[in-house]
């Protein structure tokens, strides 16, 4: 096991996602992120959250499991420094506050709850941090996560707008398709709401626009359509999955016929969202970048520990 040194200090990541908890722990090195170890462990919090707006206790002893486990692969790197946030559905779980106290018990280290613009300032620097500074041109970088979504306008390292949508992949299947099927009507309609939400955004639409997708929902979908590599998503490409979302019918075919998509349990509500992201904003091309919230914080924690260098 590689410790810590002065010249290229461990740091650590832990985000409690709205699906899954993660966890990375990670150098800079050279100007990039190095990963030395990553944990996952889908929690599914988001999904389980009950009509009054409660966590399930069976999810709440899931994530303490998960945070208790995190705790000792934390113990055994010995980082630098941790950063830990909570993101949507605690902000929205209405015993959050009866949770949080546990779940930093079971860690051993304070947790932040964030809301979605720091959510969106950590993606966009995990993305930025990946694809450098080259050519400054402005460049969209999109989340679309389990309980929210968010947008963050740029240009190189610096963050210009951040906007947050209380919609994410979750809620969207659970809303056009609780009972599991999918047809073409209930397609629509999820299309239409999302782009409903971002019109709310005011931000102006360009035509020929590119963006990048900073989630599992984009890097899921890119795989299917990639066939096992991994694909742009332009128009055609996010019609041609429609199509086959469509014709499964059904959320557990969708989760049988493409393995990512058993990674995203909830996929058509995001592939729903992501073309009314593309519609609404004149986005012709999302590229799929696999940094993200945790890449940020990591990065985060480095130019913080520099400043006081």
């Amino acid at each position: 096991m590689t410790l810590s040194t002065p010249e290229s200090p461990l740091y650590a990541a832990v985000e409690l996602g709205s699906d899954s908890f993660r966890l990375h722990v990670g150098r800079v090195e050279d100007g990039t992120v190095q990963l030395a170890a990553t944990m996952s462990e889908p929690v599914r919090l988001a999904a389980t959250l009950d009509e009054d707006g409660n966590l399930c206790a069976a999810a709440m002893r899931r994530a303490l499991g998960c945070l208790g486990e995190f705790r000792r692969a934390l113990d055994a790197w010995r980082p630098e420094a941790v950063r830990v946030v909570a993101t949507s559905a605690l902000r929205m779980a209405r015993n959050a506050g009866v949770f949080l106290p546990a779940a930093e018990g079971a860690l051993g280290r304070r947790i932040e709850l964030i809301d979605g613009g720091e959510g969106g300032r950590l993606v966009y620097l995990g993305v930025a941090s990946t694809l450098g500074e080259a050519g400054q041109e402005p460049r969209l970088v999109i989340d679309i996560g389990s309980a929210s979504t968010e947008l963050v306008l740029g240009r190189g390292e610096r963050i210009e707008r951040v906007e947050s949508f209380a919609v994410g992949a979750v809620r969207q299947s659970l809303s056009f398709f609780s009972d599991g099927r999918i047809d073409e009507a209930g397609f629509e309609a999820a299309v239409r709401s999302g782009r409903s939400r971002f019109a709310q955004a005011g931000l102006a639409r360009q035509p020929g626009r590119r963006a990048y997708g900073a989630c599992g929902t984009v890097r899921a979908l890119a795989e299917i359509a990639g066939a096992g590599g991994e694909a742009r998503l332009d128009r055609d490409c996010l019609a041609r999955l429609r199509r086959m979302v469509v014709e499964a019918g059904h959320l557990a075919r969708v989760r049988l016929a493409w393995e990512p998509a058993a990674r995203a349990p909830h996929l058509p509500g995001g592939l729903a969202l992501l073309i009314a992201l593309m519609d609404e904003f004149g986005i012709d091309e999302v590229a799929p970048v696999h940094a993200g919230l945790r890449v940020g914080a990591l990065w985060d924690l480095h130019a913080r520990a520099a400043a006081l260098a």
